[in-house]
């Protein structure tokens, strides 16, 4: 479908309004570009912007990860001290727009306090949202990153703040804060080409400002890096990139054991299939099974069985007591050498455990998405799990939220809209009939619904209450009868 507005009377140049642009016309057409994706096309008539939205087509973004082997024309001295103060100057900035956005969240409250009604940014800012507010505010105070760069850093804890103020709000969640690892952020337009010399592969990054370049002695803040193609998949995708088949995306830099790498995000478009918004995936989380799946107008069903978590939790816990018993008992070589060295063996178990947590997780949220877009389910349907680590050990160890964070995170890139839902009786009512009653439960694995016989699996019943639409209202009138 291909949608025409009108609005916004601003004179050229207006890509130097871009994010208020476009915050207009979502604030105009707000359905459309909530979908999954769409193309958009700018034409300028005079000073009456036209914008077209082609939502036809399907963009998948994903991100594939190389290592930056060496900067070709500067040495690593120059280069790794660079790159280090860039992401010193990330930190400081995604730091700083959090505080602004937490200050502008304190104004709102008392001015809604005081005179009954929110204020409006626009009138109080002088912009639109807390993104280009806090961007004119922080950028003077930078030296090395480079514009672009710095407004794409904006964006993203600003997009972080929106995302978590509600939860913040009810004290669910922290307020943001950014650690000295950062990730460096390079927009678009600053990755200027991807060339290939033979079999390798090499990227021109504009980084710096160019007042830091002229500091420098540099004609410009581009760095040339030869990157590290470790198999076809990646060479293929550099290659659709230089041939336009593939279209760049914002991408980062970011240091991991040592080195130092750049995630590559990347889009294509292919025609989709719409999903089905009224069809909808339950997904119960559990020991026995960590994911079981029903889908709303289908007997399909899939799980996830947790032996797997469960194996490697018992071994590391057993290793892990077993490096603290020998910290007692080190030799001098550990022992001379201070605190820092008798646990270097247990952080490196720490590591292994969060690296196994976070592929582990990865494979099982890629897993979800996958069956949905199969199933063309437009929704997936979660247990809201707030205050489950309080009530249970195994799921306190083995980080739920962060897979429901990552499910999350995949659904919103294929376009499926995710639900939480309170998880209280799910796990009672039956699915057949409708029936909530503690006694459907005869043991941990079981469900037999005492009024109509249904029985099932436990975990596939709590699913396919999961996968009923409007499910909280179902169980909220069905135990306001009794």
């Amino acid at each position: 479908m291909i949608l025409s507005l009108q609005g916004l009377n601003i004179t050229p140049p207006f890509f130097q309004n871009s994010s208020i642009i476009f915050h207009q016309l979502y604030a105009d057409c707000p359905d459309v570009l909530s979908s999954s994706s769409f193309n958009l096309r700018i034409i300028l008539f005079e000073n009456i912007i036209v914008f077209e939205v082609d939502t036809s087509m399907a963009k998948h973004t994903k991100v594939m990860r190389y290592r930056i082997i060496k900067p070709k024309e500067d040495s690593w001295d120059v280069f790794g001290k660079v790159l280090r103060e860039l992401q010193r100057e990330t930190r400081t900035a995604l730091n700083k727009t959090i505080q602004l956005c937490w200050e502008w969240q304190g104004f709102s409250a008392e001015y809604k306090e005081q005179h009954g009604v929110a204020p409006k940014k626009k009138d109080v800012l002088g912009y639109t949202n807390l993104q280009g507010y806090a961007y004119n505010r922080i950028k003077d105070e930078f030296n090395t990153i480079g514009s672009g760069n710095l407004a794409q850093t904006v964006k993203r804890a600003a997009d972080k703040w929106n995302s978590d103020v509600k939860e913040i709000l009810r004290g669910d969640r922290s307020i943001p804060s950014f650690k000295k690892d950062v990730p460096i952020d390079v927009v678009a337009s600053n990755v200027r080409s991807i060339r290939k010399e033979g079999k390798d592969y090499y990227l021109r990054l504009s980084l710096i400002s160019k007042e830091c370049a002229k500091e420098m002695g540099r004609k410009d803040g581009i760095f040339e890096v030869l990157i590290d193609v470790r198999d076809k998949t990646q060479r293929v995708i550099l290659d659709r990139l230089i041939e336009k088949e593939y279209k760049l995306g914002a991408s980062q830099i970011l240091y991991h054991k040592r080195k130092w790498f750049i995630n590559l995000n990347y889009q294509f478009e292919k025609q989709e299939e719409p999903l089905d918004p009224n069809r909808i995936m339950g997904i119960d989380m559990g020991i026995v099974h960590p994911l079981y799946i029903a889908i709303s107008d289908s007997p399909a069903r899939y799980h996830i069985e947790g032996g797997e978590i469960e194996r490697f939790r018992r071994q590391v816990e057993r290793r892990r007591k077993q490096l603290l018993k020998q910290g007692k008992y080190c030799g001098d070589g550990r022992r001379g050498h201070g605190r820092q060295t008798r646990i270097q063996p247990i952080e490196v178990l720490s590591e292994k455990i969060a690296n196994f947590r976070k592929t582990t997780n990865h494979k099982y949220a890629r897993h979800v998405i996958d069956l949905a877009l199969r199933h063309k389910c437009g929704t997936i349907q979660l247990e809201d799990l707030k205050g489950i680590a309080k009530d249970d050990a195994f799921l306190k160890n083995w980080t739920y939220h962060d897979l429901q964070e990552k499910i999350t995170y995949k659904a919103n890139e294929a376009g499926i809209q995710v639900i939480k839902v309170q998880p209280k009786y799910t796990s009672q009512r039956c699915s057949e009939c409708g029936h909530i009653s503690s006694e459907n439960r005869p043991s941990q694995s079981e469900f037999r619904c005492r009024v109509c016989g249904y029985e099932a699996l436990a975990d596939y019943n709590a699913a396919r209450n999961l996968a009923t639409k409007d499910i909280e209202q179902i169980i909220e009138n069905s135990t306001a009868k009794k």
